[in-house]
């Protein structure tokens, strides 16, 4: 595979963490994963690494205790640009709910709202585009 990518999965299941993790190897498309219960963990990851972080894919879950998938994009918003412009975000969910669609669609910092449970074919061809 030519394209391997580093990804941060963030998502307050521990069995979907490490379901994706596993596929994300499998399929080939992985280089490193860093998995995060919590979104603020996550935030605080990214501050962390700041210029040091490589071009990174996040799969972040909509629906989270504390901070959710869409709290997360607002305190990402505030990062610096350098480091925004290092990553592409998918939102994975399971909703149905319209505004949660739209809202997702509408925002700067999400490429694409994926449907839980995660297609890893899916994902493969989207970031091979």
């Amino acid at each position: 595979m030519t394209n391997q990518f580093d990804f941060i999965l963030i998502d307050d299941s521990a069995f979907d963490l490490f379901i994706y993790e596993k596929l994300i190897f499998k399929s080939g498309i992985g280089n490193s994963v860093k998995a995060f219960n919590a979104a603020q963990d996550a935030l605080d990851f990214l501050v962390e690494e700041g210029e040091n972080l490589p071009k990174t894919v996040i799969l972040l879950d909509l629906q989270m205790p504390g901070m959710n998938g869409f709290e997360f994009i607002e305190q990402f918003d505030l990062l610096p640009e350098s480091l925004k412009n290092k990553t592409r975000i998918y939102m994975l969910s399971s909703t149905i709910d319209t505004r949660d669609i739209e809202k997702a669609k509408a925002s700067l910092h999400i490429i694409d709202l994926l449907s839980k449970p995660l297609e890893i074919g899916l994902l493969k061809s989207i970031l091979q585009e």
